[in-house]
Parts: C-alpha cells; sequence; structure tokens
C-alpha cells in the first residue's frame, strides 16, 4: 500500500509538472522579432523577468519598444554593437530603469547596443512637474538609474534622446565606460551621463561624441524638473572625454549639498562654454553655501571652437567664445583644494575668452596651478587668468603664457580682474612664441651648417 501511496505521488507530481509547463508554454509571449514593426516589449521584458542573463540577438532591423524595460537584480542584458533598440513613435517613456527604484537594486550590467530614443518622435513633457515623481513623468531621458548599487552600462551608443543619455540618482560603485553619443543635436538640454545626488564611488570613462549640452553632469542640487535624487556627490573619477562641438566637458552645479573628491583627466576637443565649470542654477539661499572641494581637473588639450556645427547656435557663437574660458566658476561657490595640472591650450580664435575666470562672490581656499601652457596663436592678446573671486592662496608652478608677438608678450599681465588673492607661491612666465620660432630656426641653420653624422647600427 505504502508503494502505491508513493507512485501514485509520484505521478500526480509529474503530470502537475507537466501540465504547469504546457500551460506555461501555452501562455508564454512570443520571443522578440526585431522587424521594426512589431512591439517587442512584452517578449524582451518576459526574458528579464525570467532569466538572470539576457541575450538580445542580431535583429532581421531593430527591436522595437513602447515603454521602459526594468531591470531587476543580479541581471545582465547583453547586446551586439550594432544591434538597435528604438523607442516606438509617441512611447514618450524611458528605455531602461531598474526595476526596484524606491528600495534599490544591485549588480546590474547592461552592455551593448545602440539605443535610439527617437526624439523626433517622442518628446519629454512640458511644465513644471507639480510633485510628481520622475517615474511618472517623462523627463526624456534614454536610461535612468536610481538606488543602484554596483551598476555597470558600458559599451553602448546612446542616440537621439529627448533629452539626457544616461541619468543616474543616489548610484554607489557604478561604472560607466564605453559610451558613444549620436545625437541629432534637436534639443538644447541634450547631456551625455547627468549624475544626481546621492552618487558615489563611481567612474565615467571614454565617452565620445557631441551632445547640445553637457558630456558630463555632477547635479547635487538640481530644478525640480530634473532632480530626481539629492545629496551629496563624492569619489567619482571621470577620466577621457573627446568632443568637437559640445557645451561644457564637464559641469559641476550645487545650491548647497557639497560636491567632494573629484577626479577629471584626459580631455580632448573644443567646447562652446566651457571644458570644465563650476555653477549653481539659482542663486544660493541666504546662509548657505554651494560648497565644492577636493577636486583635480589634469591633462586637458582644449581651445575655443572656430565655428559651430550646429546651425541654430551660430547667433551666439560670438558670445559664447568671448565669455565662458575653459576652466571657470560663477559666483556664490565655496571651493577648495581645485588642482589644476597639464592643461594645454593652443589658441587661434581672435578675441577668445580667457583660459581661467572666477566670478565675483566665490571663495576659493587653495587654487594650484602646475604644468599648464596657455599659447595664443592669434594677433589680438589673450586673457590668461581673469579673478573677481577671493582666493586666500594661489600655487603656481610650471605656468607658461606664450603671445604670438613679443609686443603682446611685453604688455600681456597674465592675472588680472578685481578679485584677492591673499598669498601667491611661484610665478606665471610670459613670453613671446616667437623666442620658440627664433630657437627652431637656429638649430635648423646650425644643423645645415654641420650636419649630424648618420648614425650606423
Amino acid at each position: 500500500m505504502k508503494i502505491q501511496r508513493h507512485l501514485s505521488r509520484a505521478f500526480c507530481g509529474f503530470f502537475l509538472s507537466l501540465f504547469a509547463a504546457i500551460s506555461a508554454a501555452l501562455t508564454a509571449t512570443a520571443a522578440p522579432v526585431g522587424d521594426g514593426v512589431t512591439d517587442d516589449t512584452a517578449a524582451i521584458q518576459e526574458w528579464l523577468d525570467t532569466k538572470t542573463v539576457v541575450y538580445l540577438p542580431p535583429p532581421p532591423k531593430h527591436y522595437l519598444i513602447s515603454k521602459a524595460l526594468r531591470l531587476r537584480s543580479g541581471q545582465t542584458l547583453r547586446l551586439d554593437p550594432g544591434t538597435i533598440v528604438r523607442l516606438a513613435d509617441g512611447a514618450n517613456d524611458y528605455m531602461l530603469v531598474n526595476a526596484d527604484t524606491e528600495t534599490g537594486n544591485a549588480r546590474i550590467t547592461v552592455s551593448g547596443g545602440i539605443w535610439d530614443g527617437n526624439n523626433a518622435k517622442n518628446q519629454s513633457l512640458k511644465g513644471p512637474r507639480n510633485g510628481r515623481p520622475w517615474r511618472d513623468f517623462y523627463i526624456g531621458c534614454a536610461m535612468v538609474f536610481t538606488n543602484v548599487t554596483r551598476l555597470r552600462v558600458e559599451n553602448l551608443t546612446l542616440k537621439d534622446p529627448a533629452r539626457f543619455g544616461l541619468q543616474l540618482g543616489a548610484c554607489r560603485q557604478f561604472t560607466v565606460e564605453g559610451i558613444t553619443f549620436d545625437y541629432n543635436l534637436r534639443n538644447p538640454s541634450m547631456d551625455g551621463v547627468h549624475l544626481q545626488g546621492g552618487c558615489s564611488e563611481g567612474r565615467v570613462a571614454n565617452l565620445k561624441g557631441n551632445t547640445s549640452d553637457d558630456m558630463v553632469a555632477l547635479n547635487s542640487d538640481d530644478s525640480e524638473y530634473y532632480e530626481i535624487t539629492r545629496g551629496p556627490i563624492h569619489d567619482i573619477q571621470i577620466d577621457g572625454l573627446w568632443a568637437t562641438d559640445c557645451f561644457r566637458a564637464v559641469r559641476f552645479l550645487t545650491t548647497g549639498t557639497p560636491i567632494r573628491r573629484v577626479s577629471i583627466s584626459n580631455i580632448f576637443g573644443s567646447f562652446q562654454r566651457n571644458v570644465v565649470a563650476f555653477t549653481h542654477w539659482k542663486p544660493v539661499p541666504d546662509g548657505n553655501s554651494a560648497r565644492v572641494e577636493d577636486i583635480t581637473i589634469a591633462n586637458i588639450h582644449s581651445a575655443k571652437f572656430t565655428e559651430p556645427t550646429q546651425p541654430t547656435k551660430r547667433l551666439r557663437h560670438n558670445d559664447m567664445r568671448r565669455t565662458f574660458a575653459l576652466i571657470g566658476a560663477e559666483g556664490s561657490l565655496s571651493l577648495d583644494n581645485i588642482t589644476i595640472h597639464g592643461l594645454n591650450r593652443r589658441e587661434w580664435m581672435p578675441k577668445a575668452a580667457p583660459t581661467l575666470r572666477l566670478q565675483r562672490g566665490s571663495v576659493i581656499g587653495t587654487l594650484r596651478l602646475r604644468d599648464v601652457q596657455h599659447v595664443n596663436m592669434a594677433d589680438t592678446p589673450l586673457p590668461f587668468f581673469i579673478n573677481d573671486a577671493s582666493i586666500q592662496r594661489l600655487f603656481l608652478d610650471n605656468v607658461v603664457v606664450r603671445e604670438k608677438t613679443a609686443a603682446n608678450a611685453t604688455s600681456t599681465q597674465p592675472i588680472s580682474g578685481k578679485g584677492r588673492i591673499g598669498h601667491t607661491h611661484g610665478e606665471i612666465h610670459v613670453e613671446s612664441t616667437d623666442e620658440l620660432e627664433q630657437e627652431t630656426l637656429r638649430v635648423l641653420n646650425e644643423n645645415k651648417a654641420a650636419p649630424t653624422k648618420e648614425l650606423r647600427l
């Protein structure tokens, strides 16, 4: 009898399992089609809901989604570099978000693909949010992740978002690397990587392409429209940015919540406003200090661009090239321990903006300039440093300003403005590019007169 009961239970279990498998097969969503017409949202989301590692194979045309795909903790979404995922016309939604935006997720990876926000047919919502959570209000970003620990977004292309390519809020131990921005630049506020308050212990590296706004923004405070989280930003590494026509490479923005311990390095290209800007988005409240400290900016190779690639920006081009310094700080900021080294500017633009400019109302505790070269190739003088702020300590080490002509070099004031500098350590060496040209000519003539013997190995 016992054997019969065990056999009966085994058969019942077998048939129940078989029934469940058949039922699941009958109700399962079909695999993603990828023909560019069929809505693949449900099929892709089912894979994400049932698998830890999801690989989207190359489609016949492209995958089409009509609402945000949600990624769970411990999940990897992988695509080949040329696989396209496009937001459907009129979807007006994000493309990727994490599943639990309130309590958070961990260990999420997105790798590969071309993520097309289709901004010609999708527009971010207008007007104030009026307290609505960002998840219910389409800001216009392609990907948004909040409260994620150990997030990795890598080796993919962000194409034509309505606003930002990637927005992170309160993410820790994250890596964003190998991102290409393929933007049509149709909207004025198209950031690349937008870090909101609470982001920490993160690396942003190897970004290429033009954005109509900031390639990287660090906004501990923000306007109500964009803000998804608020809090200190700290321990961030930004390394390797390439552009030919962007608003800014890196922007700091705070109205009181601090930003600390940020390393920025290896920036190449030309920027309409600044390479690096310290800013606030509204007047700082009384009694509050917009604090930014322990910042290193290294290995910058940049100049003002000669002609904007965006026709809508040509009218303001002249103002931007004359007003916005390569590195600038707005007023009402409190900065300390700012180090700039390895800054190289070779400028052909006449009447261009200075290399550094600190506005009235800001206070800088310690500012270090080391291994800086500012070369003016235009006939008109080019200011190096306009200081209208209050600097307590300025350290100068191997800072060289070169003017095209000896006359300009003689009349150049390397530091001007109405600001105050408490203590200056070191000096700025001003010379003419003629000196280098004359020495080059002398060496060439010397070599002609006594040619070097051929070295034989």
